[in-house]
């Protein structure tokens, strides 16, 4: 009988543990590249049993190389100390690696594996299917927090409508406050206005910000594995708001940043679990 498990813990690489007995080891390989054919991205843990198949085939394997290494070592070993020698058989076979437990022979090899293979697949086809499923509910959740930030970015762009004249309007105040009467030259005051307002207009970033949500929920919705493409685009969204936060001080704005940024650090999250 063969029974072979697998489940998936998230994270962000791939990596395949796989646990069989012994002398079953030269499964591993078929059995992995069974599960990377199926899984990109994640943890997945496979737990192969192995029952009943040809017990009378079972048999011990002596390994007579490490054995007589074994055993010159203790006569040296007594030599040196001056003891005498003892039967020493019993103690030799209990050491590790002397004797090795060979489940299959040659002939049966290649049948246990093609049982073992055919195992394995129908396991990866059912940690597909399961994982399908929490793709769907974790796609649902995605968009939605994306829906949030389109909302709110519409917002932005009529509110950075009125960033540079709030920028000049800011510096005629405070130059009212410093200089008083006094006469200012108004070519110096036009060119610091300019800058000014440069510095506070935010339409590139809410240009480039836009096209990433965008991709993200192009790519969300494709059929391809997109978790690593879904991060490198969460990096780009967290630059830009920041960005946005950095030369706007209007207050809404900033408050619209401290949740795209908290969003953006759930789409993080959630990414991880994206193949």
């Amino acid at each position: 009988m063969v029974t072979v498990e697998m489940r998936s813990v998230n994270q962000r690489y791939s990596d395949f543990s796989i646990r069989l007995p012994r002398e079953y080891s030269f499964l591993e390989e078929p059995i992995r590249r069974i599960a990377a054919s199926k899984v990109r991205r994640g943890r997945v843990e496979i737990s192969v049993t192995i029952e009943d198949f040809r017990e009378k085939a079972r048999t011990v394997k002596i390994d007579w190389g490490l054995l007589q290494g074994f055993d010159r070592a203790v006569s040296e070993v007594a030599e040196r100390l001056e003891l005498e020698p003892t039967n020493r058989v019993d103690f030799l076979l209990s050491l590790p690696g002397v004797l090795e437990p060979v489940a299959v022979d040659e002939d049966d090899a290649g049948l246990l594996q093609s049982l073992v293979e055919a195992a394995a697949q129908e396991a990866a086809d059912a940690l597909v299917e399961m994982r399908k499923a929490e793709g769907a509910r974790l796609a649902a959740a995605l968009l939605e927090h994306l829906a949030f930030l389109e909302r709110g970015l519409e917002e932005v762009k009529v509110l950075a409508e009125s960033l540079p004249q709030e920028a000049l309007a800011r510096l005629q105040t405070r130059i009212a406050e410093l200089v008083g009467d006094m006469s200012i030259d108004p070519n110096r005051l036009a060119a610091e206005a300019a800058i000014i307002a440069d510095r506070a207009n935010i339409d590139e970033e809410i240009v480039r910000l836009a096209s990433h949500l965008a991709e993200f929920r192009s790519t969300l919705e494709g059929d391809e594995p997109m978790g690593r493409k879904l991060d490198f685009l969460i990096q780009e969204m967290n630059r830009e708001v920041n960005t946005i936060g950095s030369k706007s001080s209007n207050v809404a704005i900033s408050r619209w940043v401290v949740e795209a940024k908290t969003v953006i650090e759930k789409l993080r999250e959630q990414v991880q679990n994206v193949e």
